[in-house]
């Protein structure tokens, strides 16, 4: 055989040279696993779980000595080598830090043990520090259970990476400090949205019964991929005061265990909030409190089924909350609500699609507000809760919100209402089912503007479309089944309908 290159990847080297450490650029990690073109990967791995990072496909490759064989372990591909199953990153797509010359940054080899004892959260997060003064790159956490005795905070153009479920971060905190958050972002304490920028966590497990999880605050361009949530004091991902915030990829097997619990939260540092913090080790830091609302941010393919019933699901809290998308989930098992916004708190576009909302409480509920919401769009979801021990209140219920569409949604389960609106202008309803409420199917209780069109209420105690005080309902193609009457109308109220073919 002739001679080698050796496989690092770092610096440049020639055959028949000796390899010096030192002859790499200073922002390369000298721990870094093998990178280097598709071509240059060798045909066999010479150890289990050794990594090689194609820098022309954008992908990750692990050797497995038991199929003998490289395997896919991480990257969306490039457009010319797309991963099966995943869509590639465009320029202009959150993450950028994702390139050919992006370093990668083994924990292991920084002295950091995953090994459920010791408390490494000093460790990571120095060499975070590390990391983002190199310019970014990928910090890669091998299976194991890493303690982070105090809040690592995230850098620019850096990814922490795991290896999926066996890859588990702790975060214990002392008496009367529990909740604050397991990881955070450099610039939590910026205004704006002016903290650290094209960041993302993937590919890990939470199980931290002590501190709230994922916390970008005052963040942009974020990505969370591919998050097992387990036990969790508030939430497993708490967005704050952040814009451009993508979660793909998010499966909760518990929910949290403190006051005003839920998995995920949409959330603004308001003046005054005495929540949200890092917590330095010695010190409980709070989140400026600006004002900034948390805008443009996606929750999408995602399960949240607690063994331990949390109070809600999806929590929208202390708006204002701004373009923010809920879509192709199921959520179960929660004491009051599936998905939450607080009463009184501004939303402007909202939209909630291809959403399952199974044995809760309740659905959906937008809290009571007059006024000073924009735009709500809930289409393809589903309200069901078949017990009526569990049921209560009533199966969506929104208020307050200037335009919105409701499309293909079903409610169905012995709610007191199966949908209840209250002040709302432009209220388009279209493809809707309401079943088996005990009170009424449709109640337009106060102040609502309506158009209602194909329309089912079916199996309700009392009335199949209410139209209250200062209401004005239109309504044509609705089927009645099984209902206590029809239609009642408020003597302050309107209540039309038109022959549909």
């Amino acid at each position: 055989m002739g001679e080698q290159t050796p496989r690092l990847g770092l610096g440049t080297y020639e055959a028949g040279e000796s390899w010096d450490h030192t002859d790499t650029v200073e922002a390369v990690d000298e721990h870094a696993i093998v990178r280097g073109p598709i071509a240059d990967r060798p045909a066999t791995g010479e150890y289990d779980d050794e990594l090689f990072h194609a820098t022309d496909q954008g992908i990750t490759w692990r050797w497995d000595a038991a199929s003998d064989d490289w395997v896919y372990f991480s990257g969306q591909g490039c457009s010319e080598q797309p991963v099966p199953g995943t869509s590639h990153f465009e320029a202009a797509t959150v993450v950028h830090a994702r390139t050919e010359e992006t370093p990668v940054w083994n924990v292991e080899a920084h002295g950091i043990e995953g090994d459920g004892t010791t408390e490494v959260g000093q460790a990571v997060h120095e060499l975070l520090g590390t990391v983002a003064r190199a310019g970014g790159g990928i910090v890669y956490f091998p299976p194991g259970r890493y303690l982070f005795e105090r809040t690592p905070l995230i850098g620019d153009d850096t990814i922490l990476l795991g290896a999926g479920r066996s890859t588990v971060f702790e975060g214990p905190r002392p008496d009367d400090t529990e909740g604050r958050a397991l990881l955070s972002n450099r610039g939590y304490d910026a205004t704006g949205y002016d903290g650290a920028s094209n960041w993302g966590v993937c590919n890990v497990r939470i199980d931290a019964p002590e501190s709230t999880g994922i916390m970008p605050a005052h963040a942009a361009n974020v990505s969370i991929e591919n998050i097992y949530g387990d036990a969790i004091y508030y939430h497993h991902i708490d967005i704050v005061s952040s814009k451009n915030v993508v979660v793909d990829g998010y499966w909760a097997t518990r929910g949290g265990e403190g006051d005003s619990n839920a998995p995920v939260q949409f959330d603004s540092q308001q003046s005054g909030t005495g929540w949200n913090s890092v917590w330095t080790g010695n010190d409980d830091e709070l989140v400026t409190d600006d004002d900034t609302p948390s805008r443009n941010c996606t929750l999408t393919n995602f399960q949240i089924d607690p063994v331990n019933g949390p109070e809600y699901g999806i929590h929208l809290h202390r708006g204002p909350n701004e373009s923010i998308t809920i879509k192709d989930g199921y959520i179960t098992g929660c004491q009051y609500t599936a998905i939450r916004a607080d009463p009184g708190e501004e939303v402007e576009n909202l939209t909630i699609d291809d959403v399952s909302c199974i044995d809760n409480a309740r659905g959906i509920t937008l809290g009571h507000s007059k006024s000073g919401r924009r735009d709500l769009t809930i289409s393809n979801t589903t309200v069901r809760t078949d017990d009526d021990e569990v049921a209560g209140g009533s199966g969506l219920y929104a208020s307050g919100f200037d335009g919105a569409a409701i499309s293909n949604l079903t409610v169905d389960g012995p709610f007191t209402n199966a949908i209840i609106f209250d002040d709302m202008v432009d209220l388009k309803m279209s493809t809707v089912t309401a079943t088996g409420a005990d009170d009424q199917s449709f109640r337009f209780r106060e102040n609502v503007d309506v158009t209602l069109t194909t329309a089912r209420a079916a199996n309700c105690g009392s009335t199949a479309v209410y139209a209250g005080p200062e209401s004005s309902v239109s309504y044509g193609g609705v089927t009645f089944d099984d209902v206590g009457q029809r239609v009642e109308v408020d003597a302050a109220g309107e209540l039309r309908e038109w022959a549909t073919s």
